[in-house]
């Protein structure tokens, strides 16, 4: 199962909180990404520019210990081989109006799940939550 928590933590430095757990990650080093466009809208929008910090660790009490996630480029990433489940904590900055991406401030929140949460490759078709 994947599974998405995003929280305000910031409302007027517009930054939203979100953990992804990967119960199942590809052992052999797990891919996950961003998208640079939205279907609908065609411009390049580079979703991934608004991730301020990201970080991996294991998701049990018994191994929570810190995992390298490697940078591949400007919207991909690749954990560690690594077969327990995962724990991806990252901020994303959120200051757009529009309906492609995603806003925080003091008096609302809004966002596309399309700019705000990663894509856990070769995993698309189990469920999410």
């Amino acid at each position: 199962m994947i599974q998405y928590t995003i929280t305000p933590i910031n409302p007027s430095a517009h930054i939203f909180s979100v953990e992804l757990i990967i119960t199942k990650p590809n052992p052999e080093g797990q891919v996950i990404s961003l998208p640079t466009w939205i279907p609908g809208s065609y411009m390049i929008r580079e979703f991934s520019k608004n991730i301020v910090t990201i970080t991996a660790c294991g998701a049990t009490k018994l191994d929570d210990r810190e995992l390298v996630l490697k940078r591949l480029n400007k919207d991909h990433w690749q954990l560690e081989p690594y077969s327990h489940p995962v724990r991806i904590s990252y901020q994303v900055y959120a200051w757009d109006l529009s309906v492609r991406m995603a806003h925080l401030d003091q008096s609302h929140g809004y966002f596309n799940g399309t700019s705000v949460f990663l894509q856990v490759h070769g995993q698309e078709g189990i469920p999410h939550d």
